[in-house]
């Protein structure tokens, strides 16, 4: 070994001892790639008969599909938020065993896991007068059997959390429309934004508790707050302002969902009041991104909303979107790309650094887990030129053969 490579060696054993003890948890310099995407659904079918498959947009999720398995890197997995179809049972056939035949089993054939979560249409019935019905739901948790089982009793498949392969980020999901019989009577069906019960968040509280992971995202079909009812107007009933709570305490760097057919980003921080308010009141603390994705082929807004520049809508009768999230080490990447049946772009990138989610940068070396991952590149690099050290061949002593 040469001096210089003795010298190379020395300062990166140096260096990742010294990240190593200033970092508050190990660095794993994991790296993940998903996407999530959601509200495939069709419009009200006209031409008859009717097949499960008409009831979903293909040219558009076909087209999304195809895109996110020419993704390089590869995502790992996709979470979709729901409204696959337009309903989810139509004239007694029920619906997503063909949306997982034609969006996740591709994927799936790609190397890339799907994971699903439940919108109000996944609950209706055609014909129907209304409402949501269980046997809907309990075909839903025996279709995808990819989810995890870890939820409430009842809630196998529907609320669920898991953690990226090293730990280090924590996903989780919670089914707003848990029925534990039929609900004919939903108020509003076509626009019902469901609720999150105390039970439901205590589990979420259980799967952040027993975590160590660094990021944390939530996938809800409906958000919490909304373009077209821009705080302080209200959308939501206080259930998600308890959920809101949970994830402002635990700094989730992402808040993911559908259920509004456009996209729209915006970082809800202490400037964004809670709505409606809690007794005794709150305020929020860290800055977490709520970010919707909501059509993959239902029926696009193409309306302009009331909200301001702050929350980076895109609206348009031909715009369609999924969102690929980047995560680094310490840094979060997200891109969403635009599109209709044919290529998709990128149109909407930001960072979330290592310093909280929202934050822009991370200086370069002020962060003890991205010190601890330029380390460990700097030993990895060391490691890959030691090991291409060309060294003269051995003389053959007269007993070798």
């Amino acid at each position: 070994m040469s001096r210089h490579q003795r010298f190379l060696a020395a300062v990166a054993l140096a260096a990742v001892g010294a990240a190593a003890a200033l970092a508050p948890t190990p660095a794993s310099c994991e790296r993940i790639r998903f996407v999530f995407t959601g509200d495939s659904r069709s419009e009200t079918p006209t031409v008859k008969p009717v097949k499960p498959i008409d009831l979903i947009n293909t040219p558009v999720l076909g087209a999304i599909r195809d895109q996110i398995l020419t993704l390089s890197p590869r995502p790992q997995f996709v979470v979709f938020g729901g409204d696959m179809a337009y309903r989810g049972d139509y004239d007694g056939q029920f619906t997503f065993a063909t949306f997982k035949d034609f969006f996740a089993k591709p994927l799936a054939d790609g190397g890339i896991k799907t994971y699903t979560t439940v919108g109000n249409h996944e609950l209706y019935k055609h014909p129907s007068t209304g409402g949501f019905n269980i046997a809907n739901q309990a075909e839903f948790q025996k279709t995808f059997t990819d989810n995890p089982s870890n939820g409430l009793p009842g809630h196998e498949r529907l609320d669920y959390s898991f953690h990226s392969p090293g730990g280090e980020a924590l996903f989780a999901v919670l089914d707003a429309y848990y029925l534990t019989g039929d609900a004919p009577s939903a108020e509003d069906p076509e626009n019902d934004n469901g609720t999150i019960t105390d039970p439901q968040l205590a589990w979420l509280k259980s799967q952040i508790a027993a975590s160590g992971a660094t990021h944390k995202f939530l996938f809800v079909h409906a958000p919490y707050y909304t373009v077209w009812h821009p705080p302080p107007a209200p959308y939501q009933d206080a259930s998600y302002t308890k959920l809101w709570k949970v994830v402002d305490d635990n700094r989730f760097a992402m808040y993911f969902a559908g259920h509004v057919h456009l996209y729209s980003r915006k970082t809800v921080d202490a400037s964004v009041p809670p709505v409606p308010q809690l007794d005794p009141a709150v305020q929020w603390k860290n800055p977490v991104v709520q970010a919707i994705t909501g059509t993959a082929g239902a029926g696009a807004d193409s309306a302009t909303p009331p909200a301001d520049a702050s929350w980076h809508v895109s609206t348009g009768a031909d715009n369609y979107y999924f969102t690929v999230v980047d995560i680094d080490g310490p840094v979060v990447t997200v891109t969403s790309y635009i599109g209709n049946t044919g290529a998709y772009k990128p149109f909407d990138s930001y960072v979330l650094g290592g310093n909280g989610p929202g934050a822009d940068a991370i200086p370069a070396l002020s962060n003890p887990l991205l010190a601890a991952c330029g380390a460990l590149v700097l030993l990895s690099a060391w490691v890959a030129l030691r090991r291409r050290t060309v060294r003269p061949p051995r003389r053959l002593k007269e007993n070798d053969e």
